[in-house]
């Protein structure tokens, strides 16, 4: 067996594309390949900036034979009493190519019917390979493509080589006027000649010769080693940014880590505009002393030879020099302006269009978390502190220091709240607001932090609904999920039960008091559509735990006003009744009640026209526990109505045995159907139990 290898040669591409793409390239190889019928061992893929690779490792010569047999007539039409073929059985056999002799005759559910037997001889894998990799390149997704030449192909960047190897053989195919070669090139710098690969065996040894390390995997693991050591060598340490990691060796085909160093006067700005610069901007990886405190030396991952270090490592401390000078400058001009008098300035910035200025939004988060943390009961120091940091909160995104460096957002609000003597709680506050913000970061820890992150991104994705920005299929260009998901997980972290539907409304109202007055908006369907998209946010979240989908959309579904912390209450306490008999009784009961009254609409029930037993042994029952549940879910008691429910199954099945509902007196059948709607809307007062799949079911 051959291996085969796929370079699609390109310009730069992206780093933060690279991943995604590999993975894109993976799945599309083996969709092709499973389709195709061609076995295989294993499918690789490798990436530099400039160079797509796929690599299959002991593939079959040719595509699977197969066997097919085409279904006929009915074996009593095309014989006869003699087993003999008749004009349907001979046409049948003429039609498929085949002697009649060979068609088989078998027994089906209709009865017995002819087949015509079809074998399929499997083509050379590598003419399949010259028409399936035109595809898988055509069919690759990016987040941004284009176009070059006059040419109709858009790819990430344009494609300046393809080499395609069945062993020593070309796969040959043309794409966008480019032919498949068994040509590749070395390193841009260190080795820019043509290399020709013979074989796929000898690729990656060539290529490595011309200073092209292929594999992303091997490139990081000399990465780690190179900045170990250098760690090593200064008694440092280096807390690895890992996401940094996988961007940065996406950049170079021959890494090599080198150290540099910068004035021991910056260390005087904020560590963390310091980490911001290296990291985000120079991709350079900052050197700690310990956990808190940065020593002023940096380690750059070159695209180079070692022996170049010194002249590449001067150039690298002078464009951190002058980085580093531009933060001090705004680091100590900043400091000039207290933030207090910089809300003034936000009238001058667009929060979005349409939707104001951001300081008609520092006045909107005002009155939302005064509303938010009147409806919390909070204590009067933290709603003192939660409104200062409210008013502030978007004032350093006036600065200079954030206008040059936007992901010190609430960093440097928090920094400057404190230089301007604000409370340290205002301070965290302003900082925590945007709290999480990426998968996997830490949330708010303060109660005024918290509020203010709810509102902040409550007030957002309302502004972006009401302009018509609402998330669609894989587009979110506003972060709309992210921030909603950080708002829910919030809420469930520190268990705040409110009401996500009375937040929506308070907040929707602030903005047709401000910038919406002459903007037509059906109040009811746009919160109906917030609430629904919280609600999908926390469904995603619970599942991501582990709760049962049909225990989490029975909950929804008769959820109004979006407590998510009393719909996990109330989903963990099906889950913890969900085995045990009362509660298979209630879904045995329920279901009876529920798929008879579905399609009924409620009214009264009259007392006089009850004259069965069962039906007012069923009526009392009702009465009885009917103000009894009431009260047990308003204080949250799901077991205790729970309860109350398994009580009242027994007159539930005794009505459904004795009493005949769809009685011939239209009054009396109304009224029993009155009767069993009050009981069903009983019953799924906690969830809607006609949505829980049953252990039964669940097997089926």
């Amino acid at each position: 067996m051959e291996n085969v290898i796929l370079e699609i040669g390109t310009e730069e591409i992206p780093a933060q594309y690279m991943e995604n793409a590999l993975k894109d390239l993976n799945q599309l190889a083996q969709k092709y390949l499973e389709e195709a019928r061609i076995n295989y061992k294993e499918i690789k893929v490798y990436g530099t900036p400039r160079r797509l690779i796929l690599f299959i490792f002991h593939i079959n010569e040719k595509q699977e034979d197969i066997f097919q047999k085409i279904k006929g007539p009915a074996y009593s039409i095309a014989y006869n009493k003699d087993s003999q073929p008749q004009k349907p059985a001979l046409k049948f056999a003429q039609s498929q190519r085949v002697n009649v002799e060979d068609l088989i005759v078998e027994d089906t559910e209709k009865g017995k019917y002819i087949f015509a037997p079809k074998s399929i001889i499997g083509q050379p894998t590598i003419e399949i390979l010259s028409r399936i990799f035109p595809e898988i390149i055509k069919g690759m997704q990016f987040p941004k493509s284009m176009r070059w030449g006059e040419r109709s192909l858009r790819f990430i960047r344009p494609i300046r080589w393809i080499l395609a190897l069945y062993g020593k053989e070309i796969i040959k195919f043309n794409l966008n006027g480019l032919d498949s070669e068994n040509i590749t090139y070395g390193h841009r710098l260190l080795a820019p000649q043509k290399i020709k690969i013979s074989s796929t065996q000898e690729y990656f040894k060539k290529l490595e010769k011309s200073y092209v390390i292929v594999d992303p995997q091997i490139r990081e693991n000399i990465v780690k080693t190179d900045i170990k050591q250098i760690i090593k060598e200064i008694g440092g340490e280096k807390i690895i940014n890992e996401k940094q990691l996988k961007e940065i060796i996406y950049l170079v085909e021959y890494p090599n880590a080198i150290l540099g160093k910068y004035d021991k006067k910056y260390l005087e700005l904020p560590k963390d505009v310091l980490t911001v610069v290296m990291e985000k901007h120079q991709k350079y990886f900052p050197i700690f002393k310990n956990k808190d405190e940065l020593l002023p030396l940096f380690i750059v991952i070159i695209n180079n030879f070692k022996k170049y270090a010194s002249k590449i490592r001067e150039g690298n401390e002078n464009v951190l020099r002058a980085r580093l000078e531009d933060a001090k400058f705004f680091y100590q001009e900043d400091q000039k302006i207290p933030l207090e008098k910089r809300v003034d300035k936000l009238k001058n910035v667009i929060f979005q269009e349409n939707l104001g200025s951001l300081f008609d939004k520092t006045e909107r988060l005002e009155l939302l978390c005064d509303y938010i943390s009147d409806s919390l009961q909070v204590e009067q120091k933290v709603k003192e502190d939660l409104l200062r940091a409210a008013h502030l909160c978007k004032a350093d995104l006036v600065t200079e220091m954030v206008k040059e460096f936007p992901e010190l957002q609430g960093i440097m609000g928090k920094e400057y709240a404190v230089l301007s003597g604000e409370r340290r709680e205002v301070a965290e506050a302003i900082f925590e607001h945007y709290l999480p913000r990426f998968s996997g970061d830490r949330l708010p820890l303060t109660k005024s932090g918290m509020i203010l992150g709810i509102a902040d991104k409550v007030d957002s994705i309302i502004g972006c609904f009401v302009t018509g920005l609402i998330p669609t299929g894989s587009q979110d260009p506003y972060g709309l999920r992210r921030q909603s998901r950080g708002k829910i997980a919030i809420i469930l972290k520190n268990n705040l039960q409110i009401s996500l539907k009375d937040i929506i409304r308070k907040s929707l109202s602030l903005y047709k008091e401000s910038v919406l007055v002459e903007l037509k908006i059906d109040e009811n369907e746009i919160v109906s559509q917030i609430l629904s998209f919280f609600k999908q946010r926390a469904k995603n979240i619970f599942l991501e735990e582990g709760i049962r989908y049909d225990v989490i959309d029975a909950v929804l579904a008769v959820d109004s006003d979006g407590d998510v912390v009393d719909i996990k209450h109330r989903i963990k306490t099906i889950e913890e009744l969900y085995n045990q008999p009362i509660f298979r009784k209630i879904l045995n009961s329920s279901s009876r009640v529920l798929n008879l009254s579905k399609n009924n609409e409620e009214t009264e029930i009259d007392r006089s026209l009850l004259k069965e037993k069962a039906e007012l042994s069923l009526y009392h029952n009702y009465e009885s526990i009917y103000s009894r549940t009431r009260e047990f879910i308003y204080n949250k008691e799901y077991k205790k109505v729970f309860k109350l429910l398994g009580d009242l199954c027994e007159p539930v099945d005794e009505f459904f045995d004795q009493v005949l509902v769809m009685d011939k007196d239209k009054e009396i059948r109304k009224n029993r159907i009155a009767l069993i709607k009050k009981i069903g809307i009983l019953f799924n007062q906690v969830t809607d139990l006609s949505k829980i799949v049953s252990t039964k079911e669940r097997r089926e």
